[in-house]
């Protein structure tokens, strides 16, 4: 029995040794000390470059071969001076030492445990910020922005105020820090519904606004452009300053997401360059030149890159939401013709309210169609016509009470009482001429005198002896 029990444990004890031989294929290492090969000393030398690089085979850097990550693609991300190792679909993050002799380390600066959630998704710096964006994971493609917390050493979401999918057309732009998503494409294989389970495309254009977390639309992907890339055989692209270099149907197109203009290679051996390079990248773009590194000579091969070179084509990234522009103008339109409906609806009532109440005083006597403060100034008025002189502003003033009030008041209480003796003045008599009359001083343009219109002098003494 007791036998037994040993040979139990033995056994026992030989699959832990052999779980704990098999896990460690498993995870990765937290620090890897490599060569300080030539590829690495020639990216450090570039003392001003910032930017991405896609590692082929032949230049990957951790040493991964036996782990379950051997197949995963090794991003490289030099940022003011520091030099990261991105490892694909994991989220793990390697920061590089400073060299030591003829090694460096590069240390693992993540706790990341989970894995495949995060598959093409998009990295970026700014403003020493890691970050990155989308991917795919878990039978669906997101829309997440992810943020690496320096505290926790995990990645943390980054709210946005909508969902903005990406079509592999996204690019960071450093200096403005957008990120451009022209093209939009949604897929949840987790739904039964046929166009999601494939993949839908959405053509509405946005960036994404860094500092904000906010989405920003600018319009819809032209026409021709969306042609264009439903026609493509072929996908490769290489990082450029100003967007992305795509290969469409073995042509090289430059989409410029900074000035939202497109062009189109002339040279058919710069098209090959990039075709050729598909399936080995280590290319990147560098002061007007793509380097390529050959492994073999331990040196970097460039391409310089000539806008002479590139067809200006007629039709942009994105273009005008004209959609969007029709429902503003159609609500614009049906504001403006509900206003003008209740503006005249108004102007209606009102005249009728102003004829009921003109046909009121015609009917009563010249006392009680004016106030006592009007009459007054209509005989000031008159008393002048017969010194034959106008009414000065300061006289009105006096005699309608606010000779000691505010000139922006008084302004407003003479055109009233005025306008009000003109209109009524007009309804008594039928006719179409006010009663009271102004022009400028002569010795001084910015001030009016009143007097009572000569036409009208014996009409209106005529209804004051009437009453």
């Amino acid at each position: 029995m007791r036998y037994t029990i040993i040979k139990l444990f033995s056994f026992l004890v030989f699959l832990l040794q052999l779980s704990t031989v098999s896990a460690q294929y498993i995870p990765c290492e937290r620090f890897y000390t490599v060569f300080y090969n030539p590829f690495l000393q020639k990216i450090n030398d570039l003392k001003e470059y910032n930017g991405n690089i896609i590692l082929g085979n032949s230049t990957k850097i951790l040493p991964l071969t036996g782990t379950t990550f051997a197949p995963n693609a090794q991003e490289l991300i030099k940022h003011n001076g520091k030099i990261y190792l991105f490892l694909a679909q994991t989220g793990f993050i390697f920061k590089m030492s400073e060299p030591q002799g003829d090694s460096v380390v590069f240390r693992k600066i993540d706790n990341t445990i989970n894995i495949n959630y995060n598959i093409d998704c998009t990295n970026f710096i700014y403003k020493d910020q890691i970050y990155n964006y989308g991917g795919y994971g878990f039978w669906s493609k997101t829309a997440h922005l992810r943020k690496y917390n320096a505290v926790d050493l995990e990645w943390d979401i980054q709210p946005t105020n909508i969902e903005v999918f990406t079509a592999d057309y996204d690019w960071f732009s450093p200096s403005e820090g957008r990120l451009y998503v022209p093209i939009q494409r949604i897929e949840k294989k987790g739904l039964k519904d046929p166009k999601l389970n494939n993949g839908v495309f959405d053509y509405t254009s946005y960036y994404l606004d860094i500092k904000t977390a906010d989405w920003v639309k600018i319009g819809k992907t032209s026409s021709p452009l969306i042609k264009l890339v439903n026609q493509k055989n072929t996908y490769v692209n290489y990082t450029h300053d100003k967007g992305r270099m795509y290969i469409i149907n073995d042509e090289a197109y430059l989409l410029d997401y900074v000035e939202n203009k497109i062009y189109k290679s002339k040279r058919a051996d710069l098209n090959q360059f990039f075709i050729r390079n598909a399936q080995d990248m280590t290319v990147f773009y560098y002061k007007g030149k793509y380097y390529k590194y050959q492994s073999g000579l331990q040196t970097f091969k460039t391409w310089d890159l000539n806008i002479n070179d590139f067809q200006l084509m007629d039709f942009p990234i994105w273009g005008s939401d004209y959609m969007t522009l029709v429902l503003v103008l159609v609500v614009v339109f049906a504001a403006f013709v509900i206003g003008i409906f209740a503006w005249l609806f108004k102007r209606s009532v009102t005249k009728k309210i102003e004829k009921a109440q003109l046909k009121v005083l015609k009917t009563k006597t010249m006392n009680q169609a004016f106030t006592e403060t009007e009459t007054s100034l209509i005989q000031l008025l008159l008393d002048a016509h017969g010194t034959n002189r106008h009414v000065e502003i300061s006289e009105i003033n006096h005699v309608l009470g606010i000779k000691d009030k505010n000139i922006g008041l008084q302004k407003k209480v003479r055109s009233d009482v005025i306008n009000a003796i003109n209109d009524k003045y007009i309804f008594i008599t039928q006719g179409e001429i006010n009663l009271i009359g102004s022009v400028r001083k002569e010795d001084d343009k910015r001030f009016f005198e009143y007097f009572v219109v000569p036409t009208e002098v014996k009409t209106v003494q005529k209804l004051i002896e009437k009453n």
